[in-house]
């Protein structure tokens, strides 16, 4: 009873989570949408807007997730992730919601802090369902590694965003030469907290976020090719994503996530 209870309370929580990053896309909040908010804001690491629609695939994911761990609630492998994971789960969904509402009131400078927080959260949880890890499951690793590696884009992107509103100058060094070193340093980071994580699912979003990123920087309402630099940094980035992404897949046994103590 008491198990069942945690995750009824998770899914309670995710409802009004979805329910806040929903008000947030329409501009409910404070009457901007955070796209509008975002394009205040552009940067060259910034991705095309159809790459946002990662996010339906995030939240019917964790939609599907937190609904087995009520249903499978006999499963002694979704025990064990109730048990594990549901205090963190809640507090990235705190987290998600502060960063959605302070983002909304252009707080992007303090909207960077939770978000940060929102993805250290999220790697920790990540390295719960390793200590869990049973053959053959692959919802949960699957569902918590794509959130977890878009959320490091995001933060990445976020802070990116602060900075201009701060009027960052950048050490007297050209805006392209800043994408190109952001591209860079987030890949090196993605491998090893992937390296940490063993979760072959968490660099496919990035590599996908590169991907907008290369549309926007060559597309005809965004920076129409004139930085062809960035352009081929978020090319190699792919590149080098999915083959960590292979790697990890083939050190894994092909499996999303390896055994406990494997």
């Amino acid at each position: 009873m008491e198990r069942t209870r945690k995750a009824w309370i998770n899914a309670i929580l995710f409802a009004v989570t979805l329910a806040v990053n929903t008000m947030g896309a329409l501009g409910v909040i404070n009457g901007l949408s955070q796209k509008e908010i975002s394009d205040r804001y552009i940067t060259l690491i910034t991705p095309s807007p159809a790459t946002f629609s990662i996010w339906s695939v995030i939240y019917i994911l964790l939609l599907i997730s937190v609904i087995l761990m009520i249903i499978r609630k006999d499963d002694a492998y979704y025990q064990k992730a109730v048990d594990e994971i549901s205090g963190l789960f809640r507090v990235s969904c705190v987290l998600n919601i502060v960063w959605i509402v302070t983002f909304s009131y252009v707080l992007v400078e303090l909207s960077t802090l939770f978000i940060l927080g929102f993805v250290v959260t999220l790697a920790l949880l990540n390295l719960k369902l390793l200590k869990i890890q049973e053959a053959n499951r692959w919802l949960l690793p699957a569902t918590f590694g794509i959130y977890n590696g878009w959320l490091l884009v995001a933060t990445v992107v976020n802070a990116a965003a602060a900075l201009v509103k701060m009027g960052w100058t950048g050490f007297g060094l050209g805006v392209e030469t800043w994408a190109v070193i952001m591209l860079a340093v987030a890949v090196a980071l993605v491998i090893l907290v992937m390296l940490k994580l063993r979760n072959a699912a968490f660099p496919l979003p990035v590599a996908w976020a590169y991907f907008g990123i290369h549309q926007y920087l060559k597309a005809p309402n965004g920076f129409q090719g004139q930085y062809g630099t960035a352009q081929t940094a978020a090319l190699i980035g792919i590149a080098l994503l999915l083959c960590a992404a292979a790697y990890q897949f083939y050190r894994n046994r092909y499996t999303l996530l390896p055994a406990a103590g494997k």
